[in-house]
Formats: C-alpha cells, sequence, structure tokens
C-alpha cells in the first residue's frame, strides 16, 4: 500500500485554490461576474485551476489522484466560458467536482484499498484487516452522495432560477455532507463498538454495548492485544 504523502505549503496553497473554486465560487459569482466579466474571470480560474491540479498530482498517491480525463473536463469548462463569455459553464465547475469525487470513489474499489480504508489506515496504521467490508461499503455509499450532488447542480444550472443553484451549491451540499459525515461517524460506532474515552463515545457505550455484538467484541478484543503488545495496561 502506498504511502499518503503530506503536501507542502504550496501544494496545500494550491489545493485551497482548486476547492475555493467549488465552495467560494457559488457565494461570489454573480458580484465577480458584475465586476469582472464572465470571460475576464474564467481566464483567472483557468490559471489557478491548471496550477491546483498540477500541485495535487505531485500530492497524493496516483490511486487517488484525478484522471486525465477528470482534468481536461475542469480545463474545458473554464476554456469554454473564457472563449463564450457564457456563464453557464462556471455554473457546473462544482458538479465537476462532485464527478471528480465520484471517479475517484469508484476506482478506489476496483483497486484495493478503497479511499475509506486508505483513510482509516493512515489515522490508525494498526487498524485491524476486519475493517475491510466496512469501508468498502461506506466508500460505495459515499461515491453516490457525490454522484447524487453532481446530478442536482447539473439540473439546478440547466432548469432552476440561479438563486437555487446558488443556494445547493454553496452550502446546501456542504450541509448535506457534513450531516452524511455525522451520521457515519454514529453507525461506524455503533457497528465496531470501539469506544474511547470522549462524551459522545461514552453515550453511545452506554446505549450500545461493546459486549452486546460479535464486532463490539472483536474490536475491543483487538484493542487489548495491541495494548498488551506494546506494554501498555488493558
Amino acid at each position: 500500500m502506498s504511502e499518503l504523502r503530506r503536501p507542502d505549503s504550496r501544494q496545500v496553497a494550491a489545493g485551497l485554490g482548486l476547492l475555493a473554486i467549488a465552495v467560494v465560487w457559488p457565494l461570489v459569482s454573480e458580484r465577480l461576474v458584475q465586476s469582472l466579466g464572465v470571460r475576464a474571470l474564467a481566464t483567472a480560474l483557468l490559471g489557478l485551476g491548471a496550477v491546483s491540479l498540477v500541485a495535487m498530482r505531485s500530492a497524493i498517491p496516483a490511486e487517488l489522484a484525478l484522471e486525465r480525463t477528470d482534468s481536461l473536463a475542469l480545463i474545458a469548462l473554464v476554456a469554454g466560458a473564457a472563449l463564450t463569455g457564457e456563464r453557464l459553464f462556471l455554473l457546473l465547475v462544482p458538479a465537476w467536482l462532485q464527478l471528480a469525487l465520484f471517479r475517484v470513489f469508484r476506482r478506489s474499489l476496483r483497486v484495493e484499498p478503497t479511499v475509506f480504508e486508505r483513510v482509516a489506515r493512515v489515522i490508525e496504521p494498526h487498524a485491524p484487516e476486519f475493517i475491510t467490508p466496512y469501508c468498502r461499503k461506506a466508500t460505495a455509499l459515499w461515491s453516490w452522495v457525490f454522484f447524487a450532488n453532481a446530478c442536482a447542480i447539473l439540473a439546478l444550472a440547466f432548469l432552476a432560477p440561479i438563486a437555487y443553484w446558488r443556494a445547493f451549491a454553496s452550502w446546501i451540499v456542504w450541509v448535506v455532507i457534513a450531516a452524511l459525515s455525522a451520521g457515519d461517524f454514529v453507525v461506524r460506532k455503533i457497528y465496531f463498538r470501539s469506544y474511547h474515552d470522549r462524551p459522545i463515545d461514552r453515550l453511545l457505550a452506554r446505549l450500545f454495548p461493546a459486549e452486546n455484538s460479535e464486532m463490539g467484541r472483536r474490536s475491543n478484543e483487538y484493542r487489548r492485544a495491541r495494548r498488551r503488545a506494546l506494554g501498555r495496561a488493558p
């Protein structure tokens, strides 16, 4: 398994720039278009997007990188806006991001480990092998969440007033992702029942005791074995 490398400061800055295109752009698009015009704004975004894509490719493993077609699609969207002055191209950029994430997540289901398992093993390098099935299911579920978000953004860009597109692309989509992330955290805790000394863990431990499920007993036996191996008190 190739390791996730820590990006340097330039790569972080470039990655944040690409993220800003999707997160900040829906909020400020109307004002920027009025101030700069579609062509000038698209030209600026084209340079920012190209630099960000290059930096991201060098910062993450090839298995998790955007495919060449994804990178070209982003450049084509922004270039189309720069050449034609048509704002619709820029409205599709947040949908591009969601589709790109969908493709990365789906691809990781074919080349182990999945995205979720990679992240889990970066956080906990000695995570047990029995987390793999759960990570696969979570990766598959999140891939379809990104796909649904992309479809919603596309539909709003073509069919709805700009205010609806702006509301969904700027904050509703991220509220949905945050809510699903919180739900995934709770489901994961209840499934594995490996608790820590934290308020939410203590509450869940009372509601869903580890000893009441096979996976809970398995998870905690693994934790105890790891602590014994490290010479720590159980």
